[in-house]
């Protein structure tokens, strides 16, 4: 499979959440696998994705910034926009 910006972005703001929750059906999941092996920006943001997601983890509400908060908010406002 090619790199393609747009079928890319869909995978993501689509499916992301269902692949690592264990949500998403086997063949779907196995589609996905092999995108990732063969789209390094998608394997980049999965690996971005699960850090920010550990690192998220570790905090409790009290320890973000109000404005770190916003700019997520923010960030993933603007992302699924561009749909």
């Amino acid at each position: 499979m090619s790199h393609d910006e747009i079928r890319c972005r869909q995978l993501i703001l689509e499916y992301l959440i269902e692949y690592e929750d264990g949500s998403m059906p086997e063949a779907d999941r196995h589609r996905l696998d092999e995108h990732f092996a063969d789209c390094p920006p998608c394997l980049v943001f999965l690996k971005s994705y699960r850090a920010t997601g550990r690192t998220l983890r570790m905090l409790k509400p009290r320890d973000i910034p109000k404005n770190l908060a916003e700019a997520v908010v923010r960030f993933v406002r603007l992302k699924c926009s561009k749909e």
